[in-house]
């Protein structure tokens, strides 16, 4: 897989140096305001961090998709499900398409959306996602792995509707 064409922002001496160690300041002030419990701080810091991030080191760089899964985790908790669903949707397929399905934060972010869906009870778009993620986890961590043996008790727990319509 070939990263983006673009890349980064320009490095500008001192000023790259500067934003970098903002965006740093601003994702564990997210974090800590997220782990005290203080929503509204932790989701103003995390938006903040993800377009800094987005700005200096392009949406698809692993600092950025950092940014858009801690706002995700923030606003999911804060009940605002679309957005987290789409920061998580961003996360998972950017991985995906620079680093490929085989690549640990790839398959971290697939487990994500994973329970993303299964704690918002949408087992529709859960099944299929866990069931791409079970054959990934296999063929990289082989059956007997943790992540293998979660995504296959996943998927025992969800119906197969589409396969009791094909019954019918």
């Amino acid at each position: 897989m070939t990263p983006p064409l673009w890349g980064q922002a320009p490095y500008v001496a001192g000023v790259t140096e500067a934003r970098e160690k903002e965006w740093r300041g601003l994702v564990a002030l997210a974090q800590s305001a997220y782990a005290q419990g203080y929503g509204a701080d932790a989701v103003e810091h995390a938006r903040k961090a993800l377009t800094i991030a987005d700005e200096l080191f392009g949406p698809d760089d692993p600092r950025a998709l950092i940014s858009a899964n801690d706002l995700a985790l923030i606003v999911e908790r804060g009940g605002q499900y679309r957005e987290a669903e789409q920061l998580l949707r961003r996360v998972f397929d950017s991985y995906r398409q620079t680093r490929g399905e085989d690549d640990p934060a790839c398959q971290m972010a697939l487990e994500n959306l994973v329970d993303f869906y299964l704690a918002r009870k949408r087992p529709d778009a859960a099944r299929p996602l866990a069931k791409y993620a079970l054959e990934t986890f296999r063929r990289t961590t082989g059956s007997a792995s943790e992540r293998s043996r979660r995504m296959a008790g996943i998927l025992a727990q969800i119906p197969d509707v589409s396969a009791d319509m094909a019954a019918d």
